[in-house]
């Protein structure tokens, strides 16, 4: 058994959570919008009976060019305007983030409990992980994740020795610095 680690979730770690999330996804939310601008252009172009091809390659690049600007534009707005409101928002809700939470783990499990309830969680039943310098994210699913703030471990040792549990484990994963 390691050490006990023994924290109150912030709405900050509910923020770093969410940003590291929403990064997994944005360079493939880029490549579908971008993927959608072209076959709209191509629709376009072919309700126009492709007479003429440049105006058709035209409307087909406009398109694809104009989809690409509008991921970008996104890609670049979630995290920096709706993350912190949506943190602000669920952290408001869900009233168990506001408990103290012990959390710790063995070779196959990590165990967290808080006053309304316990979870004990097997490593190889995890999808994936996600951490960077300032969380770790453990998910159950793809959008389901039970997160860990990175200022909890008592050094980077500490932190080294979870995610080498979840290898272990084979659950795939990433750091993101």
């Amino acid at each position: 058994m390691t050490q006990k680690l023994v924290f109150t979730p912030t709405e900050e770690d509910l923020r770093f959570a969410y940003a590291l999330h929403m990064k997994q996804m944005s360079w493939k939310r880029i490549g579908y919008f971008v993927l959608f601008g072209l076959t709209l252009g191509v629709v376009m172009a072919g309700f126009n009976g492709f007479d003429d091809v440049q105006q058709a390659i035209g409307l087909i690049i406009g398109m694809t060019i104009w989809a690409g600007a509008v991921a970008l534009i996104m890609t670049l707005l979630l995290p920096i305007w709706w993350v912190p409101r949506y943190s602000r928002k669920i952290y408001k809700q869900q009233k168990d983030l506001h408990l103290e939470t012990t959390t710790w783990w063995d070779d196959e499990k990590l165990y967290s409990g808080n006053a309304q309830g316990h979870a004990h969680l097997t490593f190889a039943d995890m999808v994936k992980w996600r951490a960077d310098d300032n969380i770790v994210l453990l998910y159950r699913s793809d959008q389901l994740f039970n997160f860990l703030p990175a200022r909890i471990f008592s050094d980077a040792a500490h932190k080294n020795g979870l995610i080498r549990r979840l290898e272990d484990a084979g659950v795939p994963g990433e750091t993101k610095s």
